[in-house]
């Protein structure tokens, strides 16, 4: 048997998904996250898959409309103080105590980005082990649905380490 016929063995399935954005894409069909609910607004869209983008964005992309994709961060973006469990006894996700889970956050892109927020009020958790999700509403008034991203200390930090916006004599 050639070198080759056993890597083709061991290959992961792949699945060919549809963007407008991105054209098609060959993903690992472990890939694909499943929101057996859709997602609030989405409730037909229940497959998706997670592409990187640049750090600390990625695109949760629908597997069933080419148009239709999240940019989403991990919410471990917002510290400590964005420690939220997720629903346990969920019976579409089936979380249990010892599952490992990721927080996504869904991510409003402004053109001007200094205006662009996060949903921290609703954020996605995916059951790492059957690969399921749900989107969770929390009605807790530390949590907006428009939070911004960068605050204006942080963007005069970067200006400041970037040279910009100091005083020049």
């Amino acid at each position: 048997m050639s070198e080759d016929s056993k890597q083709d063995e061991n290959a992961e399935p792949m699945m060919a998904v549809q963007s407008t954005r991105f054209g098609e894409l060959s993903v690992p069909a472990s890939s694909l996250i499943q929101f057996p609910s859709g997602l609030i607004g989405f409730p037909r869209h229940q497959n998706y898959v997670l592409l990187e983008h640049k750090q600390p964005f990625s695109w949760l992309h629908s597997v069933d409309d080419a148009g239709l994709a999240f940019v989403v961060v991990d919410g471990a973006e917002f510290g400590e103080k964005y420690n939220l469990k997720p629903p346990m006894g969920d019976p579409q996700c089936d979380f249990k105590p010892e599952d490992e889970y990721a927080i996504l956050v869904i991510v409003t892109v402004r053109p001007d980005p200094s205006m662009t927020t996060a949903n921290l009020k609703a954020p996605l958790f995916v059951n790492i082990r059957n690969r399921k999700g749900v989107q969770v509403i929390f009605d807790d008034s530390r949590y907006s649905t428009r939070h911004p991203l960068w605050s204006p200390s942080e963007e005069q930090e970067g200006e400041q380490a970037s040279g910009e916006g100091e005083k020049k004599e």
